[in-house]
């Protein structure tokens, strides 16, 4: 596989400000789209801080090393959903401008938060296999779309995302087990992105590295000394509809059967909500680390 570098753009973009158009044609046509200098470095430093707490929280008292972990888990330690249990990373996750960004580019008045984690890829940490993200859950062709939030600058030697350009037009291809409990599907193979390759992106920490819920994307090994930080955010369409009775953490624990729509304290609206105190969380919480599979897991 050849993985092509590629340009970001050079917009701006904060909190309240209008998406840039060209952006926008960008993020459609692809399936990804870099915001550059969305944070600033103070703006970096104290997020990164907040979400590292929480990410020492979840995972104390693991003391494996890498080779000890289970193929899945040496891609990345995952914690999903830290606004729940975090307030200090509460407030990145219902960031305004962010949750208006993603309702601009899946161009909808409204998104709901779908889920946010930590994706802490350790130093020696394997690929993570590519994929789609839509496919892995009961909601159909659904607009979805997750904002890739680096703390680290990345590289091609400490595990940079890499996306197959308009790879989302394909639909809903094969879904990739990605948790390796059996043969993760070569999705990179499919006939429908007849011969594709990944573009490789350098995002610099800082940035927003926009993705579309159907985008195949990978993330590379990290061959460094060093963890690679990253914390992402998915929205979802407001008016978004279960089509499957698949096992699915935020679905069943609303109670939210096939054929209804999403609802529930734990799929908060995120744009557009009005300044003021943050959603509060749901009384039942998932699993410190991992996937969450079920209520109370």
């Amino acid at each position: 596989m050849t993985l092509q570098r590629t340009e970001t753009l050079d917009v701006h973009d904060r909190a309240e400000d209008e998406v840039d158009p060209e952006l926008v044609c960008a993020f459609r046509e692809n399936g990804f789209v870099v915001m550059p200098d969305f944070f600033s470095a103070d703006e970096t430093r104290m997020w990164s801080a907040a979400v590292d707490a929480a990410v020492a929280r979840r995972t104390h008292g693991d003391e494996r090393e890498v080779a000890d972990k289970t193929t899945y888990e040496q891609s990345f330690v995952q914690c999903m959903r830290l606004w729940e249990t975090e307030s200090a990373v509460a407030p990145l996750t219902f960031h305004r401008g962010l949750a208006r960004a993603a309702a601009s580019l899946l161009g909808v008045e409204s998104v709901r938060l779908w889920q946010d984690q930590a994706l802490y890829k350790e130093p020696g940490g394997r690929i993570t296999d590519p994929h789609q993200d839509a496919t892995f859950w009961p909601i159909g062709d659904a607009p979805l779309v997750s904002a890739w939030i680096p703390f680290d600058d990345t590289s091609r030697e400490n595990g940079a995302m890499a996306y197959v350009p308009g790879s989302h037009a394909a639909g809903r291809l094969r879904v990739v087990d990605i948790t390796h409990t059996t043969e993760p599907y070569d999705i990179l193979k499919d006939p429908a992105l007849a011969g594709r390759e990944p573009v490789l992106v350098e995002a610099p920490a800082g940035a927003v590295v926009w993705h579309h819920g159907l985008t195949v994307h990978q993330a590379l090994a990290n061959a460094t000394d060093r963890p690679r930080r990253v914390f992402t955010i998915v929205y979802i369409a407001s008016d978004a509809l279960r089509d499957r009775d698949w096992v699915c953490f935020p679905l069943d624990r609303e109670g939210i059967a096939v054929a209804e729509s999403l609802r529930g304290d734990g799929m908060p609206i995120a744009w557009p909500r009005a300044p003021g105190p943050l959603p509060a969380p749901p009384a039942v919480l998932g699993g410190s680390t991992g996937p969450q599979v079920r209520p109370g897991a």
